[in-house]
C-alpha cells in the first residue's frame, strides 16, 4: 500500500460496502413496481431480497476464513467484480429468474467484500486511529442499511426499477480501479489453503434452513408444525456445528474468541440495533405512502433524513470512541434509539408530518453513535481478524433479515388482533387497523433496544469504556 493512501481505501472499500447494504434494503419500496413488470405476486417478489439477504450469511464465514489465509484485499476485490457483474444481470433482467440470478451473483461478491472489509480497516489504520476510522466505515455501512428506501424512492420517481441496479455498475468500476491502484497486492500461497468443509457445509444449511423457515412461518405461522420441525433441525446442525468445530484441527470458526465478553456481546448488539433498524424500513413507507398518502418522492425524501443524520453523527461517534472507548459511546447511543421509538408507539394519524422528520433524525443520530465495531475488531486476535470481521457482518445481515421477518409480522399480528381476523396486506380503508400493528410493532422494537442497552450497560460495568 502506497504512504498516506489510508483515508482514500477507506472510502473506496467503504464505498463498496455501501453498495452491498444499500442493495439489501433498497428493493423493498421497489417490490410494487418489479411485481408489477415482471407480473408475479407480492408474496413471490419477496424472494428478491430474502435471497440477497441469505446468500450473504451462507457465505460470509467461509470468505473471513479464507481471507485470514490468502489476504483480504485479493477477495475483496475480485467480490467487487463480481458485484458488478451481479447489478449488470439483475438490471438487465426481464424475467424472475433472471432476477434471482443476478441477485445471487450480487450477493455472493457482497459477501466477499463484507466479510474483508473490517479487516483491511485493522491492517491499514493504527490502533489510535481505529475509532474514526470505523466511525466513518460505520456511517457508511448504515446510511447503506436505513437509506434504501429514500434513494429508492428517488429513483423510481424518475426511472424505472432496473436503475436501482444499473446505479451500482459506475460507482464499482470507478472503486475497484482506484483501489487496484493503491493496494499492495498480495500473493497468493494456495499450498496454505485450509477449509473446514464440514463444518462450512453444516453451518449453510442451518442457515439456510432457519431463514427457510423464518419465511415459511410468516405465511402458515411459527407454531405450525412444519416450522417447529425445520427450527429443530436447524437448532440440531448448530449444536453439530459447534461440535465439529471444538474437534477438527483447523475449524472455520475459532469458539473461544466468544469467550471475550465485549465481543460476543458486540455481535449481539449490532444484530439487535440492525433488526431494530429494518422496523423504518419495513414499516414507514406503508406509514407515509397508504396511510398518509405520500408520494413516493416525498416520501423518499422525508425518509432522507435517516441517512442524513447518520453522516453528521458516525464521524462524531468515531472520534469520541477513540477518546473515551467504544462501549461508553455505544451505550448513549442506544437510548437515543429510545426516543423516536417511543414517539412510534404513541403516534396518530393526526399529528403533523414535521414531527415524523424531527423524530427519525433521532433514529439517524442513534445508528451513526453506535460504534460496536470498535469493540468487535480490537477484541479479536489479529489471526482472526478476518472470522471476526466476517462474523460482524453475519451479525449485521442476519438483524436485517431478522428484522425483516419480525417487523412484518409483528405488524400483521397488530393489525390482525385490531380487525379480529387474520390480515397479511395493508387494510384498505381501515388506517386505524395499521396504526395498531405498527404501535406494537415498535412496542418490540424498543423491547430489542431495552435489551442491547442491558448488555452493553452489564460490559461498561464489568469491564469498563475500554475493554481487550
Amino acid at each position: 500500500m502506497k504512504k498516506h493512501t489510508e483515508w482514500l481505501l477507506l472510502f473506496g472499500t467503504s464505498l463498496v460496502s455501501f453498495m452491498g447494504t444499500l442493495d439489501a434494503s433498497v428493493v423493498n419500496i421497489a417490490m410494487p413496481d418489479i411485481a408489477a413488470t415482471l407480473h408475479i405476486p407480492m408474496n413471490v417478489v419477496e424472494w428478491v431480497a430474502s435471497v440477497y439477504l441469505v446468500t450473504i450469511c451462507v457465505l460470509l464465514l467461509f470468505w473471513g476464513k479464507l481471507s485470514d489465509q490468502i489476504g483480504r484485499v485479493n477477495i475483496f476485490q475480485v467480490g467487487t467484480l463480481i458485484f458488478i457483474l451481479g447489478s449488470a444481470i439483475s438490471g438487465f433482467s426481464s424475467s424472475l429468474i433472471w432476477l434471482l440470478i443476478g441477485r445471487v451473483i450480487q450477493a455472493f461478491g457482497a459477501s466477499m467484500t463484507m466479510a474483508t472489509n473490517f479487516g483491511i480497516i485493522t491492517a491499514i489504520f493504527p490502533k489510535n486511529m481505529q475509532g474514526r476510522a470505523f466511525g466513518l466505515n460505520s456511517l457508511v455501512l448504515q446510511v447503506g442499511n436505513v437509506a434504501g428506501p429514500g434513494v429508492g424512492g428517488i429513483i423510481l420517481s424518475y426511472l424505472n426499477w432496473h436503475w436501482i441496479f444499473f446505479i451500482n455498475l459506475p460507482i464499482g468500476v470507478a472503486v475497484f480501479v482506484l483501489d487496484w491502484a493503491i493496494f499492495k497486492h498480495e500473493t497468493i500461497v494456495w499450498t496454505d489453503i485450509s477449509v473446514d468443509w464440514q463444518g462450512f457445509g453444516l453451518y449453510a444449511i442451518m442457515i439456510i434452513l432457519f431463514f427457510g423457515m423464518i419465511f415459511y412461518a410468516q405465511v402458515v405461522g411459527f407454531t405450525n408444525p412444519i416450522s417447529l420441525l425445520l427450527l429443530a433441525v436447524a437448532i440440531g446442525l448448530l449444536v453439530s456445528f459447534i461440535w465439529t468445530e471444538r474437534h477438527v484441527a483447523n475449524p472455520i470458526i475459532q469458539l473461544k474468541v466468544f469467550r471475550k465478553a465485549n465481543f460476543t456481546i458486540g455481535l449481539i448488539s449490532a444484530m439487535l440495533v440492525y433488526i431494530v433498524g429494518y422496523f423504518s424500513n419495513v414499516i414507514m413507507p406503508f406509514y407515509l405512502e397508504r396511510t398518509l398518502n405520500m408520494a413516493p418522492k416525498a416520501a423518499g425524501l422525508l425518509l432522507m433524513g435517516i441517512p442524513l443524520a447518520n453522516v453528521i453523527a458516525a464521524p462524531i461517534g468515531g472520534y469520541l470512541t477513540d477518546k473515551y472507548g467504544a462501549v461508553l459511546i455505544s451505550f448513549f447511543a442506544l437510548f437515543i434509539f429510545v426516543i423516536p421509538l417511543v414517539y412510534f408507539q404513541l403516534i396518530q394519524i393526526t399529528w403533523a408530518v414535521g414531527l415524523v422528520f424531527i423524530v427519525i433524525l433521532f433514529l439517524g443520530i442513534g445508528n451513526g453513535m453506535f460504534q460496536n465495531n470498535p469493540m468487535i475488531m480490537a477484541s479479536a486476535p489479529q489471526a482472526y481478524q478476518g472470522v471476526a470481521g466476517s462474523l460482524a457482518a453475519l451479525a449485521r445481515n442476519i438483524g436485517m433479515t431478522i428484522g425483516l421477518s419480525v417487523a412484518t409480522t409483528s405488524l400483521y399480528a397488530g393489525m390482525s388482533m385490531k380487525a379480529g381476523y387474520k390480515l397479511t396486506t395493508y387494510p384498505v380503508g381501515h388506517p386505524a387497523y395499521f396504526m395498531v400493528g405498527m404501535h406494537f410493532s415498535y412496542g418490540l422494537a424498543l423491547g430489542l433496544i431495552l435489551i442491547a442497552i442491558a448488555l452493553v450497560g452489564w460490559v461498561l460495568k464489568t469491564k469498563g469504556p475500554w475493554p481487550v
